[in-house]
């Protein structure tokens, strides 16, 4: 009898051998509808985690997150309020936000953060882990976690201000935030999810977005309390960082971080990170969607998967997945060939 996906990724993410690396590979909601066309197939979830053979199935909040990435909104609302008042522009392609509630700080002494045991926000998790958690890796779907929630309130330049010269209510504010993750990550926890997942941005293309000191300062703390949770629960942890956050992986893995995703091979380069931290941490992503997948031709494809599973997962630990959602600006021809590579992989083939 032959690992479930479960067994197969937990096996991975301890760098102990698996028949093949697992596998996940998704999309946005505009390049779903392409490929669900072209491909002819349904569009329906447990269709897609069945074809794709993916090993992940996000046990997302009831929150406007969850409604997109479900596609559980009507195509005429142009812009979706969360539980925090921040709204997100639904017409693009990817997560953009339209409206920053605390822009104008003078609203900040009437604002309300909102209700972490609401009882609905577990509705779509809880649905999830009952249908999934016993064959598949459900992770928790924490995003736009703590210093993105920041500036989502208050607007990018705003707070990245607010850190250097108005420490004391970034502080505060960063901590209400904290409070409030920590609550939903216990939730998550309770409703049975098996693996925790934040997602918070500290890395531009060329550097972090801020210096190792204030990171250090402002957010390590803060972000370890949340992780601190499922840690506790014996949970791995995954962590999304776009963009090169070299400067501070020692810092992640010496908080528990188990995962890191997404590997954007322009930013970080993959050999560095396996040479450095192939020991130390599973890698998830790696396969270009700067560059490969949306400009490169089918063979490109081919070698770079073939790459990313001989670089990445030199010491056992790779989930075989394109950097970020495939978007619908890569070509078909691309997203076949990737499919075929994944397929030849599993087979011995590539």
């Amino acid at each position: 009898m032959g690992l479930s996906h479960k067994e197969r990724i937990l096996l991975a993410i301890m760098h102990e051998q698996v028949d093949y690396f697992p596998v996940q590979i998704e999309f946005t909601p505009t390049a779903l509808d392409k490929v669900t066309e072209a491909w002819g197939i349904p569009d329906n979830e447990e269709y897609l985690i069945d074809r794709l053979d993916n090993h992940l199935v996000y046990a997302y909040l009831n929150d406007p997150f969850g409604k997109i990435r479900k596609r559980m909104f009507a195509k005429t609302e142009k812009v979706l309020f969360d539980e925090w008042g921040v709204g997100w522009d639904t017409q693009q392609e990817g997560t953009f936000i339209a409206y920053h509630p605390l822009a104008d700080l003078s609203r900040y002494h009437d604002y309300h953060l909102p209700d972490p045991f609401s009882p609905e926000m577990m509705d779509f998790a809880r649905e999830t882990v009952t249908k999934y958690a016993n064959e598949y890796l459900v992770p928790s779907y924490q995003v736009t976690c703590l210093f993105e929630r920041a500036w989502a309130l208050r607007g990018f330049e705003n707070f990245l201000t607010d850190m250097l010269l108005n420490q004391d209510f970034a502080e505060e504010l960063l901590d209400k935030i904290t409070d409030y993750q920590v609550e939903i990550a216990k939730r998550n926890v309770e409703v049975g999810v098996n693996c925790g997942r934040t997602g918070d941005d500290y890395g531009g293309q060329r550097n972090l977005l801020m210096s190792p000191t204030l990171w250090r300062k402002m957010i390590k703390p803060r972000l370890a309390r949340i992780w601190a949770v499922y840690k506790e629960a014996g949970l791995p942890v995954i962590h999304h960082s776009c963009g090169d956050v070299r400067l501070i992986l020692d810092d992640l893995v010496e908080m528990g971080l188990d995962i890191l995703h997404p590997v954007q091979p322009q930013a970080m380069p993959i050999e560095e990170l396996a040479g450095r931290y192939g020991r130390k941490l599973a890698f998830y992503g790696g396969i270009s969607t700067q560059v490969t997948l949306p400009f490169g031709n089918p063979e490109d494809v081919r070698q770079e998967v073939k790459h990313c599973v001989e670089t990445l997962g030199a010491y056992g630990g790779y989930i075989i997945a394109p950097s970020i959602q495939i978007s619908s600006e890569v070509p078909m021809a691309n997203i076949d060939a990737l499919i075929r590579a994944v397929e030849d992989y599993k087979a011995g083939k590539l």
